[in-house]
């Protein structure tokens, strides 16, 4: 259950304060959920019922592979071999397999077949400088958990319109398929499942959700995958990670990491004396949205494959999305302030707050309204609200530093 503080500024309502808050994605990991730390889960989705993810940004050409449910080798046949049979006997120990890339979004399972001294070089087909087409080069492989096989190529990506086909082994069973990347305009990823032949439109929209918390397969040592459960985030979203210090920390060191997995799954450990997870403690996330906003995550709890249950806190420690209210005629200063902070306002004031990131009202004044004495409140960030005769509200953030 959430816990939420509550304080209302002006016109809008604000949560400040720890919330402590959990997803669950169900026995087995079998979905994921996409989650906003201003809005808590935007959605909870089936993680099972696709194979291959499709980019759908402008440039992009990525192709992602759900490792859970089929695994991806390289044939080592060129296009023009389609319509031969591919004998897999033996082939799965020296055939290369595909996984994806954990830094960028597009660093699909299909793209790092691509010989990285050659930049036209998309993995799956080779780009043209000159049209901007990706025709196919390459035929891979499915193998699914049941052992059956499928052949599988993209035989091109023009004007924005993927063209892809698979087949059984020997040829039969050939199906065609086409996803056009407009149909998608607000999605990172559009998926296909190869057995059903389905493409499933599953993520909520991409400025909806800050991370995606999934269960996703590494090569945690040569030659040995496995699954671990934890946090991916989105395009624009970026991460400071402080070890080492006590969680109760409110300040982040500003160096920021891009790489989508740098919360990662690595802040708990399995127990092998209790047979339970242990979290990892003095291990505080700090988290800047693309909106600018930044949030303090905390993990407290693991579940595992019996629940799938991640528990953690969260808390605003800055904000970039102050309202439109905020503004230009309203000035405090100096900001940060030490003994006494002046307050100079358009209008004329009736009544200054203080209000501290828990909500709680720490100065309330409604004489001597250009100033305030904060020499006795606590260093830190606050919301400093006035109000003028005509019931007009304007707010500005102000730190507090002795």
């Amino acid at each position: 259950m959430k816990r939420l503080l509550l304080c209302s500024l002006g016109f809008t309502t604000f949560a400040f304060g720890q919330v402590s808050d959990s997803v669950s994605l169900n026995v087995g990991y079998a979905n994921e959920s996409y989650y906003s730390f201003a809005n808590g889960e935007v959605a909870n989705v089936d993680n099972q019922n696709w194979h291959l993810a499709f980019e759908l940004s402008a440039w992009g050409g990525a192709i992602r592979l759900n490792r859970k449910q089929a695994e991806l080798y390289d044939s080592e046949e060129v296009v023009a071999d389609w319509s031969s049979t591919i004998d897999t006997t033996g082939q799965f120990a020296v055939w290369d397999q595909h996984m994806n890339g954990y830094d960028w979004w597009d660093e699909g399972a299909v793209n790092n077949a691509a010989d990285a001294a050659d930049p036209f070089d998309m993995g799956w087909g080779d780009y043209n400088s000159v049209t901007h087409q990706i025709l196919g080069s390459r035929i891979f492989v499915l193998k699914f958990n049941n052992g059956d096989c499928k052949k599988f190529m993209i035989e091109s990506l023009i004007g924005g319109v993927y063209m892809f086909k698979h087949a059984d082994l020997d040829g039969s069973n050939e199906v065609t398929q086409t996803i056009t990347k407009g149909d998608y305009t607000d999605k990172n990823f559009v998926y296909y499942d190869v057995l059903s032949d389905q493409i499933t439109d599953r993520e909520p929209a991409n400025t909806s959700w800050d991370v995606v918390f999934t269960n996703f397969v590494l090569e945690l040592a040569p030659g040995y995958f496995g699954g671990v459960t934890g946090a991916l985030h989105n395009n624009g979203v970026v991460v400071s990670e402080i070890d080492n210090e006590p969680v109760a920390i409110s300040t982040y060191n500003n160096v920021w990491d891009t790489t989508i997995a740098s919360i990662g799954y690595d802040w708990k450990t399995f127990n092998m004396t209790t047979y339970q997870y242990d979290i990892e403690d003095s291990l505080t996330y700090f988290v800047q949205t693309s909106v600018g906003d930044i949030w303090k995550l905390v993990f407290t709890g693991f579940g595992g494959s019996s629940t799938g249950k991640i528990y953690f806190t969260k808390e605003q420690v800055e904000f970039a999305s102050i309202p439109a209210y905020e503004g230009a005629n309203l000035e405090a200063y100096p900001n940060p302030a030490n003994t006494v902070l002046t307050v100079n306002y358009a209008h004329d004031v009736n009544e200054i707050r203080l209000i501290n990131m828990s909500g709680q009202v720490v100065i309330h004044q409604t004489t001597g309204l250009t100033s305030i004495n904060v020499s006795s409140v606590d260093e830190g960030v606050y919301f400093l609200q006035v109000k003028d005769d005509a019931g007009n509200s304007a707010m500005k953030r102000v730190i507090i530093k002795h």
